[in-house]
């Protein structure tokens, strides 16, 4: 059966689909039979795909054709080329499909909602959002063209009750799909054109929204397939698995056959992923044109646990402006035309310039194209109706990436047509840009249209459209070379060389699917060959090492390759040989000097693969040459991971001089053997460094104090019992004796009488009450090391009201560092008695630990502390305590008691103080009391929420909704995330990167906890705000007026009103 033949019972399928609310719904509604919404009569309306051809405006020299359209292609979303050259598409039907439900009942009423509000259906939940999963599904289809014309014509669908797909990969003869919670497997074996083959490879990936899900598959250099996260995440199964996988937010790779997924550095925000000629990968993102994955495989991160790694999607442009020619959609200007929604939205979201939702990066490697275009990135904006370029360049070891000399202040393409909607892009058998066109009246998510012109313009218009172009250079003839699924080996080993990433990545794969190791022969001879390009010879070199024939002395012709790619990719493959093969390993010693930053970083984490001592020599050279480069540190540290770190430690320690990189290394390589428990290292480090300057000191004993926690690990043994840091707690330096004495505290110090002496001076120097303040402030930092017996009576002598402040807050943060949790009981103890200043530490300081807030909500509870003073963030901090009973205590201490009517009438009163006069000196005040935690202004205050510099784009009404409903939309990035972590240690603050060994949350003061996963027993994503859902029990009407009139006059120079 075609697709012509499917259409009325896909109709009668979907109409049956509905519920009988729905259709019964017109019958039931009183005066739905009159009433009627009429529909706007400024739409823009759609275009023949001959028409819509002309409208687009391509760079000099091209030309477009169409390969399919409606209705042969509806809503598409992604295509793919399988071995013979055929095409295939995927479909993602039921975009807006919410809002679309929503204005069809509406309309019913004959009411327009001008209601100034922003809702998504699917956060809200309800029928509607349950209604609109029945009608959202991919399809998939196999393109025919049945008369030769290169335009397809027919189309065999091999799927229609799939969930919505957003990218598909030709793989073992078939098609593998991406369709959220699932990754698809179809084939056809008996060769009639359909699949009788179906297998779910994968399965579990969440789905946050529809145009959310995991996307674009592709085929990495190493026989894996590179998967988009949509940053959904999930806990993944499959037959084939061995066990639960969890995803996170990471992007990922798969093994075709269903047997692997591993995490891999970057992070897809929007849809769209692609690699370049030596593997890295450009993941896509909505407001950002390039950026890339970090290039330290995910795999060397995680080696060393004890140290924190850097985030895994680094930026490559600094721009995100888009020049589009068409007009906005009417819905825009109507939009900005309603000072409601004026108010609301503000002016420049009705004819925005900028990318929003940028999707489909991707590389073009191929010749087809004019030299200019050979290494840049295509980049899609559907709501701009354009596609974006920008030319990629080497920035040492990562990019950069810039506007086309000859397209700033212009587009590579772009259309006039409003229709037009591209979003994905691939590069073909033919070495043309495919443009996949889901061409529909709105692209944009449907709850930035005000209800009222959803209901005239409708949201689905475009449901039954969908086109796919060709973009190719004037007069290059398109004719396929040949069909690879039937190639010779031979003719695949030379197709790995071929001016086509198409043709390179298509030929790999059939090899290693036949998994003929007669191709060994003609592989090396690639690699040896001159004058062979070189992502070939990569090609080559991967191929082989799938193949398992991969020898050593092709690996040694690679790391003498003149291109720094085959290099880098040499260095990898080599880890095999090692600590056995002499001749590697004298090149690799050798190239601690080669001229290139990405191959020295390269190197840095392969040596990390040797476990024999021959390694420490270049890495010790390229942490003296080169520690400095970007993230040199951190792949040195990588390759730490075994008893090489401690000789590096020392390596470094006996250099005569060490440059900024390498001093930085002191510290965590110290953590690093202080978090392996290795004795007989440490206390060789701290026997040479105790002969060192104090700033080598420094390093080390805050590294090994920094790792050798109480609890947990055995704490590591000296053979000397430890006596060689009676050195420096007899140092001339305070801040060494300090490090010392806590390091001390952790260690079975042989000489403990010396210990006990300095503890017993601290404490009589903490208590001269005329003493200096900075000395007695130092003797409590080193008694936070003490026996909790010995800094009891002391601090609770110091907490005192009548001592200075700053004596006091010493003496709440050595009560912090103790673990004990009767810590809390002292702190609360002295509550009433505390300044407003000197209570906020007290709370940071019990919030830092688990075991103390028991006690806490005791002391709430018994109306000592007054529920008042605990913060939005610290009351869903105990809310979330595991055990159930406190939680409950908790949730009882805070309910949340507004109501969406009581929200309502709230948010009436103060906008009615909006027009009134306002006094910007009073609204800074209000700043000053209320918002300076969270966010900066000047010198002044934290960046830990948005920038408050956004009001220059946002009307009063917005601004005052932000203030009052706070967590009515909080934003992905600046979401609550509370850790329990090891050691009964606490954290909550916002994400701020996240890597292969670490998680770094910024907390509401400022500040910053960088958590190693290892400790992490717990981490969840709250949905409350950072901003204080009861702020309007602090602020009055006239507060909130003149807080908008100082931001006004502070970023934008004047207020709106006086």
């Amino acid at each position: 059966m075609d697709l012509e033949d499917q259409k009325p019972i896909n109709s009668l399928r979907r109409y049956f689909q509905l519920p009988c609310c729905l259709l019964l719904a017109g019958l039931l509604v009183p005066g739905s039979l009159g009433a009627r919404i009429q529909p706007a009569e400024d739409a823009p309306q759609p275009l023949s795909p001959a028409e819509s051809a002309q409208r687009i405006v391509l760079p000099e020299g091209f030309q477009i054709d169409l390969v399919a359209s409606e209705p042969v292609v509806k809503e598409p979303s992604g295509i793919a080329f399988d071995e013979h050259g055929r095409i295939f598409v995927c479909e993602l039907h039921g975009y807006n499909i919410e809002g679309h439900i929503d204005t069809q009942e509406l309309n019913k009423t004959g009411e327009l909602d001008k209601t100034v509000r922003r809702i998504r259906w699917e956060f809200k939940g309800g029928k509607i959002a349950e209604e609109a999963l029945k009608q959202q599904f991919g399809v998939v289809k196999l393109l025919i063209d049945t008369d030769g014309d290169g335009v397809m014509d027919k189309a065999e669908v091999w799927a229609d009750d799939l969930p919505p797909c957003y990218g598909l990969i030709a793989a073992r003869g078939g098609i593998i799909v991406t369709c959220a919670p699932h990754i698809m497997f179809f084939a056809d074996r008996d060769g009639d054109g359909k699949p009788e083959v179906r297998e779910t490879l994968y399965t579990g990936f969440k789905v946050n929204t529809i145009e959310r899900g995991i996307n674009n598959p592709i085929w990495g250099l190493d026989d894996w397939i590179y998967v988009g996260s949509g940053s959904g995440g999930g806990t993944i199964t499959g037959p084939k698995l061995k066990g639960r996988f969890e995803l996170g937010g990471s992007d990922f790779r798969i093994k075709a056959d269903g047997s692997a997924i591993e995490h891999v550095n970057g992070s897809v925000s929007t849809f769209g992923l692609t690699m370049n000629a030596i593997g890295d990968r450009f993941p896509s993102s909505g407001g950002n044109p390039a950026r890339y994955a970090l290039p330290l495989p995910r795999h060397y991160l995680a080696r060393n646990p004890h140290v924190a790694t850097p985030g895994s999607t680094q930026g490559a442009a600094d721009y995100s402006n888009g020049y589009r020619i068409s007009d906005p959609h009417p819905w825009r200007v109507k939009r900005g035309r309603d000072p409601a929604w004026v108010k609301f939205y503000g002016q420049r979201e009705t004819n925005s310039n900028y990318f929003s939702g940028g999707c489909s990066t991707t590389f073009y490697g191929g010749r087809l194209f004019p030299e200019q275009y050979h290494g840049n990135l295509f980049y899609c904006e559907p709501s701009l109706n354009i596609v974006h370029r920008t030319v990629l360049t080497r920035d040492g070891a990562g990019y950069r990436a810039r506007r086309a000399s000859d397209e700033q202040e212009s587009e590579f393409l772009a259309s006039t047509d409003q229709w037009f909607r591209p979003m994905n892009l691939r590069v073909g058998p033919d070495g043309a840009l495919y443009i996949v066109d889901m061409y529909r009246e709105i692209i944009e998510d449907y709850s930035a249209v005000p209800r009222f012109l959803q209901q005239q313009y409708g949201l689905n218009k475009g449901k039954e459209y969908g086109r796919i172009w060709r973009l190719r250079p004037k007069g290059k003839a398109m004719a396929l070379k040949e069909n690879l699924g039937k190639a010779t080996v031979k003719e695949l080993a030379q197709a790995l060389v071929d001016d086509n990433p198409w043709r390179r990545s298509t030929a790999q794969r059939v090899l290693l699917e036949r998994n003929d190791r007669v191709a060994r022969d003609l592989l090396a001879r690639l690699i040896q060959t001159e004058g062979v390009a070189p992502s070939g010879v990569i090609r080559a070199l991967q191929t082989l090492r799938s193949l398992k024939s991969l020898e050593s002395s092709d690996v040694l012709v690679a790391l003498n390759h003149e291109d720094h790619g085959v290099r880098v990719h040499g260095l990898r493959l080599a880890e095999t040989w090692l600590d056995s093969d002499e001749t590697l390993r004298s090149q690799l010693i050798r190239m601690s000097q080669d001229p290139d930053p990405r191959v020295r970083l390269q190197l840095a984490m392969t040596l990390g693969e040797s476990k024999d001592a021959w390694s420490v020599e270049p890495l010790r050279d390229l942490a003296e040459r080169h520690g400095g480069d970007r993230w040199m540190a951190t792949a040195l540290l990588s390759s730490a991971n075994n008893r090489n770190g401690g000789r590096l430690l020392l390596g470094l320690l006996g250099s005569i001089e060490l440059g900024s990189g390498a001093r930085a290394l002191l510290e965590p390589l110290a953590k690093t053997v202080g978090g392996r428990r290795d004795g007989e290292q440490m206390a060789a480090a701290l026997r040479l460094v105790s002969s060192l300057g104090a700033d080598l000191q420094k390093a080390c004993l805050t590294g090994f104090a920094g790792s050798v926690s109480r609890g947990g690990v055995p704490v590591p043994e000296s053979v000397d019992g430890w006596v060689v840091l009676t050195r420096f707690l007899g140092s001339s330096d305070a801040q060494v004796r300090e490090l010392a004495a806590k390091l001390s505290a952790e260690l079975p110090v042989a000489e403990g009488d010396r210990l006990a002496a300095m503890f017993e001076e601290a404490a009589e120097t903490a208590l001269e009450p005329e003493g200096e303040l900075g000395k007695r402030s130092q003797s409590l930092q080193i008694l936070a090391s003490a026996p909790f017996e010995i800094l009891l009576p002391v601090a609770s002598k110091l907490l005192d009201s009548r001592q200075s402040p700053s004596i006091q807050v010493a003496a709440i943060a050595a009560l912090g560092i103790s673990g004990d949790q009767r810590a809390a009981e002292v702190l609360l103890k002295g509550w009433p008695g505390f300044s407003p200043a000197s209570r906020s530490v007290v709370l940071q300081t019990i919030f830092s630990r688990r075991n103390r807030l028991p006690a806490l909500i005791g002391a709430i509870e018994k109306g000592v502390v007054h529920p008042g003073d605990i913060s939005g963030v610290q009351r869903e901090q105990l809310k979330a305590i595991p055990d159930v009973n406190l939680a409950a205590r908790a949730g009882k201490l805070f309910k949340e008691s507004s109501t969406e009517a009581e929200l309502t009438a709230r948010i009436a009163r103060y906008r009615g103080a909006l027009g009134n006069s306002t006094n910007p000196a009073k609204g800074k005040i209000v700043y000053q009391k209320n918002c300076i935690v969270c966010h900066k202004i000047g010198e002044e205050g934290n960046e830990v929420g948005p920038s408050l510099g956004s009001i220059t784009g946002k009307p009063d009404e917005s601004v005052l909704m932000d203030i009052l409903d706070p967590n009515g939309k909080i934003e992905p990035e600046y979401k609550l995330y509370l850790i329990s972590a090891k050691g009964g240690k606490a954290h909550a603050g916002v994400l701020a990167s996240e890597s292969p060994t670490s998680v770094i949350l910024k907390r509401v003061d400022g500040g910053t906890d960088v958590i190693l996963r290892k400790d992490i027993i717990k981490m969840t994503a709250s949905e409350m705000s950072l901003m204080p859902a009861n702020l309007h029990a602090q602020i009055s009407p006239q507060d909130a007026a003149d807080l908008i009139a100082f931001l006004r006059m502070t970023f934008a120079g004047s207020p709106k009103s006086q």
